[in-house]
């Protein structure tokens, strides 16, 4: 469902959350190799799995916030686009936004993975009109943006409820111009 599906909500608001599908499976192998190492342990070396245990704890820490979402990924509304850990950011703070798209395997069911890079106008500290302002530990769990330098923030669309071409799309009525960037899949 994309937001041309969605004629009641364009224009005022658009929201996506993580998908917590690919996250809990990562999360749930993660945790039964940890388990069968801590077992492992506890029966030949007659030891308490301590390192096994802190691996689970932090594996389930990292990507809390995609298998138990608090708040959206990604939510665009009139006044600007708002992050999940980061804030609001203006519509005017936007200087040039691009769209990335790779397929990982090269058969027709292969996994996409899309980027949108934003360069702004300003630095992060002017740029962000409301930061999220949330626990100290937030930074050291998953997300899906990630800062590079002063103004240049990359945003993964890929992971997310909703495809990486819908959001583009709503990126692209919300600024009232279309994104640079290939409109296909690039190999």
């Amino acid at each position: 469902m994309g937001p041309s599906d969605r004629p009641d909500l364009l224009g005022r608001s658009f929201i996506s959350d993580f998908d917590y599908r690919p996250a809990r499976a990562f999360v749930l192998a993660g945790i039964a190799l940890f388990g069968l190492a801590g077992f492992a342990s506890l029966v030949f070396l007659r030891t308490i799995p301590i390192v096994p245990l802190l691996c689970m704890a932090a594996l389930v820490f990292h990507f809390a916030p995609t298998m138990w979402p608090r708040k959206a990924a990604i939510d665009l509304k009139n006044e600007g686009f708002r992050l999940d850990a980061l804030g609001l950011i203006p519509w005017e703070a936007i200087g040039t936004i691009s769209y990335h798209e790779r397929q990982i395997n090269q058969n027709a069911k292969g996994r996409v993975v899309a980027l949108l890079e934003i360069e702004l106008v300003a630095t992060f500290d002017l740029a962000i009109v409301r930061p999220d302002g949330g626990p100290l530990w937030r930074r050291f769990q998953a997300r899906n943006w990630r800062k590079v330098g002063d103004s240049h923030l990359t945003i993964l669309l890929s992971g997310l409820t909703d495809a990486p071409r819908d959001i583009r799309q709503a990126f692209e009525v919300f600024l009232g111009y279309s994104i640079t960037g290939p409109r296909g899949l690039v190999a």
